[in-house]
């Protein structure tokens, strides 16, 4: 299968960069997962960036040349994950064609992460996403506010948008708008997932029903 896995920050980044507690965890996982499937993987930027756009926001920076310090920094993390991996760091849509492996992170300005997961997944015409959150699935309401949120285990695609979110550098929610829309348009299965537990992903794969998926 082609497979794009989109590695959320709230997860695997801390404020200070990288767990490496999850990461030993995770990374024999993506590689098993790279022996039998091609793998584009996307990383987010976690607390870390989120750190460092506080420290800024008062410096009189456009929103623009905020988001391109925030694209450094999640480029050190593709840097990062793409060593341990023995993979390809991807720094633009360009680089990506029907049989590229990787890993990929931001890329310009007004664009998440999750949106370049989605559209690097419509370059390879992959089979599946995989999205690794701090929550296991999608809610009809945010379970940290409302206790009672009832967990969705399916979405058709048809009504996915009404999940979508405009979301800011930092906080894009489950799947930006942009994101949705090329899951949508390309008809790409996707299951969100706890990441907390990195074996998630083999469940998956295996055809365990967890989670939530949209098809």
């Amino acid at each position: 299968m082609k497979i794009v896995i989109k590695i959320g920050g709230s997860v695997a980044i801390g404020e200070y960069g990288p767990n490496p507690e999850y990461f030993s965890r995770l990374v024999p996982v993506l590689k098993e997962v790279q022996k039998k499937h091609q793998l584009i993987v996307s990383i987010g930027g976690g607390k870390f960036v989120r750190k460092y756009g506080h420290q800024i926001k008062d410096m009189k920076l456009s929103n623009d040349e905020i988001e391109w310090c925030f694209i450094d920094l999640v480029r050190a993390n593709v840097h990062f994950l793409s060593a341990l991996l023995k993979t390809k760091p991807l720094f633009s849509l360009e680089e990506i064609s029907s049989k590229t492996s990787g890993v990929i992170g931001g890329i310009k300005p007004g664009r998440s992460t999750d949106a370049n997961a989605a559209l690097a997944a419509a370059r390879i015409k992959a089979d599946l996403i995989i999205k690794l959150t701090d929550v296991d699935g999608v809610y009809e309401k945010d379970p940290k506010y409302f206790p009672d949120a009832k967990k969705l285990d399916k979405i058709s695609l048809k009504n996915i948008m009404k999940y979508a979110t405009d979301g800011k550098p930092g906080d894009y929610g489950i799947f930006d708008k942009l994101a949705l829309k090329t899951i949508k348009k390309h008809k790409i299965k996707t299951v969100i997932i706890s990441g907390n537990e990195p074996s998630n992903i083999l469940k998956v794969l295996k055809g365990e029903k967890i989670g939530t998926v949209i098809e």
